[in-house]
């Protein structure tokens, strides 16, 4: 099992506490995962981030999310060039409603020079692996019957998608806007001890320990809660 997180939103106005933040976390975690933000969004240009993290967390591995669905194919190569040359080796491909037939020629480029990963999705999985896919990545908490085709990607690799908070309306937030929370974790006191057992209870189901994707429930830039989470899980 390896432990990757994402990073938080990063702006100029946080830039050195998320930078920080992320050093913080260094001997725990395998990973980050640097998000991709809309475009209108003033932010930090990725392959100047990149740089940034390869030097404050070196030997860790760095996957940039890319969002095809908002930026045109010239964009996209433009952005997948700059990060191939920045050394990064995995890029996650995502591309909302679109299924990858839609940015075939993306895909295709993107697949001859990085490791490509998806958001895992049964109705899609054969076409994605067909594309070149090499790792999956969940919705957040999904149900383990949503899991059935886990199998089928038994030789590739599965990132499960967790939210984490040590406060329970954090997760009640979460269900509001639509996304599966298990109830065992809606109703504990010390959810980060239920969301454990929900891995226990998927990785049971799956007949493996899927990687973690770690994503944070709330803006404050407050790891501890993150740190002991880590710490406990990989007991």
């Amino acid at each position: 099992m390896k432990i990757y997180f994402e990073l938080p939103e990063i702006y100029l106005s946080n830039f050195e506490r998320v930078i920080n933040y992320t050093v913080t976390l260094k001997s725990l975690i395998d990973g980050i995962f640097v998000p991709d933000l809309p475009l209108k969004k003033p932010t930090i240009d990725a392959c100047a981030l990149i740089g940034v993290l390869k030097d404050k967390i070196s030997k860790k591995e760095i996957i940039i999310t890319q969002s095809v669905g908002h930026r045109s194919l010239a964009a996209n190569k433009s952005r997948l060039q700059c990060i191939k040359k920045m050394g990064i080796k995995s890029v996650l491909l995502v591309q909302g409603p679109y299924t990858f037939t839609k940015v075939k020629d993306v895909l295709d480029y993107a697949s001859s020079r990085f490791r490509i990963g998806a958001v895992f999705n049964e109705k899609t999985l054969e076409s994605r692996i067909k594309g070149g896919v090499k790792f999956f990545v969940t919705q957040v908490f999904p149900d383990v019957k949503e899991l059935g085709s886990v199998k089928k990607i038994s030789d590739l690799d599965l990132f499960l998608l967790i939210g984490i908070s040590n406060k329970k309306e954090d997760y009640l937030k979460l269900k509001e806007k639509g996304f599966n929370v298990p109830e065992e974790i809606l109703k504990s006191d010390e959810p980060l001890k239920s969301v454990k057992s929900y891995y226990a209870t998927v990785a049971d189901h799956i007949g493996k320990n899927p990687d973690i994707y770690a994503i944070p429930l709330t803006k404050e830039i407050d790891y501890l809660h993150v740190y002991d989470f880590v710490k406990n899980i990989k007991k």
